[in-house]
């Protein structure tokens, strides 16, 4: 066993003690009832009844009550410039996880084949942890950058982009449209043109924003985009299920363009930046920033709508918001760096720390 930070792990890093691992707001979050430890630097990710976490050694999957349901090997791809390695993990569905590796691509059962960089894509089913499928994108690694989902904008002599499906089929340009986006199962097309002396921009096709660009999605439905006609910039909530905007009011700055979205487990709210949105209502209302207010960040809400977030300008106050209703608690110094990575369906406040790579399962008090 190690002890990490106040809490006693067994081997496979599930919490044995009952001290807690993170410092949290006590009026809020009542004692950890479990805690993980994670590889440094990642974000736990909440789908539903499953936290999925990465490790030094691969991904794992806990239930909400943090026993653990699967564990899955998969290796670092280290190179000269990042000797641990880059992984991140994202959510493809609510049933698939997608595992995002760079570095130098292994050579698979060729013995003479050259060392080859770029970028991994392992899809795990959610279920058990089994394979779905995995992509390859060769390439400077550094000029491989994700956009939105799993989709990316390769560099090299020219611009190329290259959508993966959650089903791990490789999705390219088609009838003269490139992919920019993948949201669940949908792909987000856009059409290229150059402007502005050569440099080429990509309008999302088929919503009413002329020249729209994909800003941030939640992964499931709802996608904000935005268009700058060189002065004014206009933003557009849509829902991709339903093919509806979502209607911010009179409280949300005219350009409202958050770049993370971040659903409740059961997809019925959202929250971005200041930005609450109820999706059945089709509304979105935003909180702080105004006058003689400081701005908020919500990180997580609730299926009840509830926001969980911290002002803006510091670590020192976490504030919930529901119905227009704000409350705010100081933070303890020793927590400014936790965070909420979300909620089980349970209700169970899911809390980590990217600097030391723990996760804790918290009860929300009331």
């Amino acid at each position: 066993m190690e002890f990490v930070a106040g809490a006693l792990f067994d081997p496979l890093g599930v919490r044995l003690g009952v001290d807690p691992a993170l410092p949290v707001v006590k009026e809020v979050f009542g004692p950890v009832e479990w805690s993980a430890q994670a590889r440094k630097g990642s974000v736990p990710l909440v789908l539903g009844d499953v936290v999925v976490i990465a490790t030094e050694t691969g991904v794992s999957a806990l239930d909400a009550a943090g026993k653990e349901k699967w564990q899955t090997a998969i290796d670092l791809l280290p190179d000269s410039s990042h000797p641990d390695g880059v992984r991140e993990v994202i959510a493809a569905t609510d049933d698939v996880v997608a595992v995002i590796d760079k570095g130098t691509l292994p050579k698979g059962s060729d013995p003479l084949a050259s060392e080859d960089s770029g970028t991994r894509i392992a899809l795990l089913n959610v279920t058990d942890g089994s394979a779905v499928a995995t992509q390859m994108l060769p390439g400077d690694p550094v000029r491989t950058k994700r956009t939105t989902g799993l989709a990316f904008e390769i560099t090299s002599n020219g611009v190329e982009h290259v959508a993966i499906t959650p089903s791990g089929e490789t999705v390219t340009e088609t009838d003269g449209k490139v992919p920019v986006g993948t949201v669940g199962e949908h792909i987000v097309w856009a059409t290229p043109y150059t402007a502005n002396m050569g440099v080429q921009a990509f309008p999302v096709a088929e919503v009413p924003l002329e020249l729209a660009t994909l800003q941030a999605s939640d992964g499931r439905e709802i996608v904000v985009l935005s268009s700058y006609d060189g002065k004014t910039t206009t933003t557009l909530w849509w829902n991709l299920a339903t093919g509806t905007p979502l209607t911010p009011d009179a409280s949300c700055p005219t350009a409202l363009t958050p770049k993370t979205l971040t659903a409740s487990p059961d997809g019925a709210f959202v929250v971005g930046d200041s930005a609450i949105a109820d999706v059945k209502a089709g509304t979105v209302t935003c909180t702080g920033g105004g006058e003689g207010q400081k701005p908020v960040l919500w990180w997580a809400v609730a299926d009840d709508g509830t926001a969980y977030g911290q002002t803006a300008d510091a670590n020192d106050t976490l504030v919930i918001g529901k119905d227009g209703e704000v409350t705010a608690h100081p933070i303890p110094a020793e927590a400014a760096m936790t965070r909420l990575a979300g909620f089980t369906r349970d209700g169970t406040a899911i809390l980590f720390s990217r600097d030391a790579g723990i996760v804790n399962g918290n009860p929300v008090k009331g």
